[in-house]
């Protein structure tokens, strides 16, 4: 019997790591847990609008028309859609958008274990320490808090991604082995969160500063240009989109102080006895557990006794682990660094690096100091770790759930602030519109004329496509805004031909008419010319891409 767990050891661990995830997804699963509490409600509206939007466009779903009062509103130009289909994806199955967004957080959870084992074992050469670090991993308080108490799923998918962005570096700077893994983890990472890809990216800066006398070899610079180009290219169908949307109009998401400001990111800093002890005071949690602290303090002794070949990169993650925990605090100098930095709103998104740093040296720690280090170890070990999850039960938002389909999305009140349900605080819209939030509460949903003179008939919209016959009278031009917030994409036609359009003073979609003028007016979103080359490069390059690993693999 253990001959045969040994020879089929990747499968028996697959099937621990998978039951584990079952088992601390238990509260999760439950009919009870307000998976609406915090960032859940936006993210569920969103995949739901998606999906509406995608049945409405096909391939361009980057506005959510029945958003922002029926005017649109876009989640999809500026914040990566993994998740949002991996929502849709497993909502064609099970065809609810609550349990389907279980399912999702669920599977995700799996995988951060799965790839977490493989870059473990890459690293220690141990199946046991690789399990243990897995475990550690996968039921860190803080990965849990973005799963139950946050709902924040875009930064949770995120987890699955780091542990194949330092496998992929690993590979380049200590082995010969395939490093396209830092390709897969950071086109993950784009297309899921925009805040954990800047936050991975900086500590990949630093252990690429720990390796720089390495770049000197060919194959490691040839290594990160292709993984570069392979990152850039893959994900163009994201980037492109955005960085043309900032260009295109003022978006409040961009402007200093819309998300953040210095201040606001030092008063987020942790106090030093929220790393130790968790409150009941409506806090979320950010401890790191007494099994993680004293297993850190072990590396007292560990240090000292960890194999040559791995004491660089222990080293490395024990830094880069206390330097990622002292970020999140309050001692850290949040408050006089540039806004562009202040990105990251709440320095506690620090422990979700300080728990992939700190589960690596936790597993070696105990995998260097325990003698016959073995899987009985590894079970108590990790029954304390799971079973302490368990302690923040009290912690887990309750209540009911009301189908997604039955609540009122994205409808603005007008009220100076104000939280709405699958539009946030309004962040992505036009600066303009977002300053006069009270007309987009109390504007008609018809073409309005804000200069000269026309007569509107036949009037009709559904969606993101609309039609009328307009008649224009004695002024030399005639200046309409039409039913739709302001984002690059739209197409406007004039009798069949293409007319220019323009943002107006409210942050909508305007476009002018000559004097005594009569056409049919047609609107649709299409897409600009540059989401779709984007389309086309992300598609090939992904085909390209591939080829490249089936290859190499």
């Amino acid at each position: 019997m253990k001959e045969k767990l040994l020879k089929n050891r990747k499968l028996v661990d697959t099937i621990i790591l998978i039951l584990v995830g079952c088992f601390l997804c238990i509260p999760l699963l439950s009919s009870n847990t307000n998976v609406y509490a915090d960032d859940g409600i936006q993210h569920i509206a969103r995949a739901f609008g998606t999906l509406n939007s995608i049945a409405e466009d096909g391939l361009y779903p980057n506005i959510i028309s029945s958003f922002s009062n029926n005017f649109g509103y876009s989640w999809n130009l500026f914040y990566g859609p993994f998740s949002t289909y991996g929502i849709i994806i497993v909502n064609f199955i099970i065809r609810n958008f609550i349990i389907s967004y279980k399912i999702f957080a669920l599977i995700c959870l799996i995988i951060s274990g799965i790839f977490m084992h493989k870059f473990a074992l890459k690293l220690t050469t141990n199946n046991n320490a690789s399990l243990l670090i897995s475990i550690l991993y996968m039921s860190f308080p803080y990965h849990l808090t973005d799963l139950y108490s946050r709902n924040a799923i875009g930064e949770f998918t995120s987890f699955i991604f780091i542990p194949l962005v330092f496998l992929g570096l690993y590979n380049l700077f200590y082995t010969e082995d395939n490093n396209y893994h830092l390709a897969i983890g950071a086109i993950g990472l784009i297309l899921t969160h925009n805040i954990s890809t800047i936050l991975v990216a900086i500590v990949c800066l630093v252990y690429i500063i720990f390796n720089l006398e390495k770049i000197k070899e060919t194959r490691i610079k040839k290594g990160l240009i292709i993984n570069g180009l392979f990152i850039v290219l893959v994900t163009s169908f994201f980037w492109i989109p955005a960085i043309e949307t900032k260009l295109s109009s003022d978006y409040r998401v961009y402007e200093n102080e819309a998300m953040s400001t210095p201040e606001s990111t030092a008063n987020s800093g942790l106090k030093l006895n929220q790393l130790f002890v968790t409150q009941n005071d409506g806090s979320y949690i950010f401890e790191l557990g007494p099994h993680i602290i004293i297993m850190i303090a072990l590396s007292i002794m560990g240090f000292r006794k960890v194999k040559s070949e791995l004491k660089e990169n222990y080293v490395i993650f024990l830094v880069l682990g206390l330097i990622t925990l002292w970020m999140s605090t309050k001692y850290f100098p949040w408050k006089y660094l540039p806004y562009e930095v202040c990105i990251i709103q709440f320095p506690w998104r620090m422990l979700m690096l300080s728990g992939f740093f700190f589960s690596l040296v936790c597993g070696i720690n105990i995998y260097t100091i325990v003698k016959k280090f073995n899987y009985k170890d590894v079970l108590v070990i990790s029954l304390i770790a799971v079973g302490y999850s368990f302690v923040f039960l009290p912690f887990i938002p309750k209540g009911n759930v009301t189908d997604i389909d039955k609540l009122v999305l994205g409808e603005f009140s007008g009220k100076e602030r104000e939280v709405i349900a699958g539009a946030g605080k309004g962040e992505y819209l036009p600066s303009r519109a977002y300053e006069d939030r009270f007309y987009i509460a109390t504007r008609e949903d018809k073409i309005c004329i804000l200069e000269g003179n026309a007569e509107i008939e036949n009037e009709s919209k559904f969606g993101k496509k609309l039609s009328a016959n307009i008649k224009t009278f004695e002024s030399d031009y005639t200046a309409f805004e039409l039913p739709y917030i302001y984002y690059p994409g739209y197409e406007v036609r004039i009798d069949g031909m293409i007319t220019e359009t323009f943002e107006t003073e409210n942050g909508f979609l305007g476009f002018i008419m000559g004097k005594e003028d009569s056409a049919e007016i047609t609107v649709k979103y299409t897409g600009t010319k540059a989401m779709k080359v984007s389309l086309l490069i992300s598609f090939i390059s992904l085909i390209v891409f591939s080829t490249y690993v089936w290859k190499k693999h």
